[in-house]
């Protein structure tokens, strides 16, 4: 087959994002089957993404910029649940009816732990933050049947904004990150999500009982590496990014999308 043939039958997919290290790694990236071809772009008004990706041919776009992602969720017209409840999308589906957007940052994280091996039902669970991801991570969190969820923000009426979110059934509390209930819920914690750098877990809570979800974009952290050194389970940003992009990927062009392959490229293996 010529190479012309190859390309014609690959789906472009475009990766929308202001990650320069990350793009460089995706762009090109063909998998096994030759089934698509990934290309990196920068991030653009919703309109102009569209229609280029309409006019190219592109069968989609996974969107990793924030900005971009929430422009996406504000004009969904056709978006799953969680992108009505949450206001962002990271994937774009082309269809000749229009544009399907879903979010899959929280099923990435349920996916990582059940990679894993770790099962979140019945699970004291500590969300610290209140961003898209922290948002993210505590409606899946609660869809997987966590025992009790807390979320930790920087003041109490932003940490009520992520529990209302929640189903009605769910056991939550909304902590600020300054009251002694802090310490307390992060104490009993089997799970804990951190969403921003500035999170903070004292070492007297790490132990190989804890599992540790950090969503803070880079490699090992600092936060990590201690939860390491104590025998706790973690998980970084990069092996999520992995499942998401799997997950965004098989919305996209359907099932058969390899997780190995994605793990090793986001990780520069």
């Amino acid at each position: 087959m010529l190479a012309r043939d190859i390309l014609t039958a690959m789906h472009l997919v475009a990766v929308v994002g202001d990650d320069q290290d990350l793009a460089h790694r995706l762009r090109g990236f063909q998998d096994a089957g030759q089934r698509f071809l990934l290309h990196p772009i920068a991030p653009r008004p919703l309109p102009a993404l569209t229609d280029a990706l309409r006019t190219l041919d592109f069968a989609g776009a996974v969107v990793l910029d924030a900005r971009s992602q929430r422009a996406a969720g504000a004009a969904a017209e056709r978006g799953s649940l969680d992108v009505r409840e949450l206001q962002a999308a990271d994937a774009l589906v082309i269809t000749p009816a229009g544009v399907v957007t879903d979010l899959h940052l929280g099923r990435a994280i349920g996916a990582a732990l059940r990679q894993r091996l770790w099962d979140p039902r019945g699970a004291r669970a500590v969300v610290q933050g209140a961003d898209l991801a922290a948002r993210a991570a505590a409606r899946e969190l609660a869809s997987l049947g966590v025992a009790h969820l807390c979320v930790i923000a920087p003041d109490r009426p932003e940490a009520e904004r992520v529990t209302g979110l929640l189903a009605a059934a769910t056991s939550t509390a909304a902590v600020a990150e300054a009251e002694p209930a802090a310490q307390a819920m992060l104490e009993r914690a089997d799970l804990v999500v951190r969403s921003s750098e500035a999170a903070t877990l004292p070492a007297h809570v790490l132990g190989p009982h804890l599992a540790l979800v950090d969503l803070v974009p880079g490699a090992l952290s600092a936060w990590r590496r201690r939860g390491l050194e104590v025998g706790a389970l973690t998980i970084g940003a990069l092996d999520v990014e992995a499942h998401r992009l799997q997950l965004a990927l098989t919305s996209i062009l359907g099932p058969g999308v390899a997780l190995e392959p994605l793990m090793a490229l986001v990780h520069d293996a």
